[in-house]
């Protein structure tokens, strides 16, 4: 099936009580962002792009735009160089919650082996006394023939220890340029007003 021919528009909660053969949660630090700082910049759902170190795409496939539920994205991996396609799927959003700092999904149809797949994506304040915040990426699924578990959960904690990393580095950016801006301005006016001082126009 073309990955960009079927994005399913049905939003469908995990199923309650059900007893997943699959679940976990990875979690990875931020020690140098506040949990508002990162939640700003990692709750688009459609920019899992941007922070996602392996996946170069990710775009609006139907649906009204996040954070509406029932929003689906399309996204894709980056290809393996081996002749094989890259992976990709359509994920709806179900939740999207600003206060609390958190989004939920499914996976749909996608060419990863996926059946039912449900995940959760948090940002939390680090626990005492660490400073900072976490990333959580929780989730519950069918077991992925051919695929242990363990390789699962190895690929979400790579994935999500790249977005970390892109988080801290974005912010501690983000910081040294605004730290730098009042002593370029404060040059500025220096500059002018060295240049009024030797003026020839009286």
């Amino acid at each position: 099936m073309d990955a960009e021919a079927s994005a399913g528009v049905a939003v469908a909660a995990a199923p309650q009580g059900k007893a997943w053969e699959w679940e976990g949660r990875v979690v990875s630090a931020v020690p140098a962002a506040t949990a508002e700082e990162a939640w700003a910049l990692l709750s688009d759902f459609l920019a899992f792009h941007r922070w996602h170190p392996r996946v170069p795409i990710c775009r609006l496939a139907s649906g009204a735009a996040a954070p509406a539920a029932g929003c689906v994205r399309y996204c894709e991996g980056t290809p393996p160089g081996d002749g094989r396609p890259a992976d990709w799927a359509h994920e709806t959003l179900i939740e999207h919650d600003q206060a609390r700092r958190f989004f939920r999904y499914e996976m749909n149809d996608n060419n990863m082996g996926f059946g039912a797949f449900f995940a959760a994506f948090r940002v939390v304040p680090a626990p005492a006394p660490a400073a900072g915040c976490e990333l959580r990426w929780e989730f519950q699924c069918e077991p992925v023939r051919g695929t242990p578990k363990e390789a699962l959960v190895a690929r979400l904690q790579a994935g999500l220890d790249g977005m970390a990393a892109r988080v801290r580095e974005h912010v501690l950016s983000a910081r040294a340029a605004a730290a730098a801006a009042p002593s370029v301005a404060a040059g500025l006016e220096a500059a002018d007003e060295l240049r009024l001082e030797n003026s020839i126009a009286v």
